[in-house]
């Protein structure tokens, strides 16, 4: 059976509008009135502990954990439904849900956002029912570093380690699968730039979504 984890934001939706704006008004109300693109830039992607102890230039327990609560309180009320899914994301998921009851492929969800977050944005966007499960963070940020929880997931479930293979849009999903011997799929239209993707040294890179399905089922 062939495994397809796919990353969520940056690969399969556009988020970065609505972190953006949770990320403003949190910082906002801590009294930080500014921030750059590129500082939010860099957010997209990463735990959101490690992006506001960046910002805030701390990492006082305190602080870091009010900044979290306030983003979180915008961002499960609003900015959670500020994303776009990517094009051809929809048509390439039911592609592989065509050919999965001959081809044996499973697919599922690898992701640092918190797991209910994630079903939230899932069963919002109507992909949901693409995937088999979903495997995101808790609110304490465990599960939080890629490599150590795909490789939790395969030694749990050792029947997805043949054939398994990590789609995603930053550094840490191909560090993920070269950690836990995975097939790594390095995209364009996400988050990561391309000198990140470059010098992560994916198995393969792909610039949209039909590309995958040559990588999955080669003539």
């Amino acid at each position: 059976m062939t495994t397809v984890f796919f990353d969520l934001d940056g690969t399969l939706l556009n988020t970065q509008a609505g972190i953006a704006e949770s990320i403003r008004i949190a910082l906002s109300q801590l009294g930080r009135t500014s921030v750059s693109d590129a500082e939010l830039q860099a957010c997209f992607g990463p735990p959101i502990r490690e992006s506001f102890a960046r910002l805030l230039s701390s990492h006082e327990p305190e602080l870091i954990a009010r900044a979290v609560t306030l983003f979180r309180q915008h961002y499960i009320s609003e900015g959670i439904y500020n994303y776009q899914i990517y094009p051809g994301i929809k048509e390439l998921l039911l592609e592989i849900a065509s050919r999965v009851e001959h081809q044996r492929t499973s697919m599922r969800v690898l992701t640092v956002k918190p797991q209910f977050q994630a079903e939230k944005l899932l069963a919002h966007s109507e992909l949901n029912h693409f995937f088999d499960s979903v495997h995101g963070s808790d609110d304490c940020g465990k599960n939080s570093h890629k490599p150590d929880y795909l490789g939790a997931i395969l030694k749990q479930q050792p029947a997805l380690q043949n054939h398994c293979w990590m789609i995603g849009d930053r550094a840490s999903d191909i560090a993920a699968a070269k950690a836990n011997q995975a097939a790594s799929v390095a995209v364009y239209w996400g988050y990561g730039d391309i000198n990140e993707l470059t010098d992560a040294n994916s198995d393969h890179v792909i610039s949209e979504p039909a590309e995958l399905l040559k990588l999955l089922y080669p003539a």
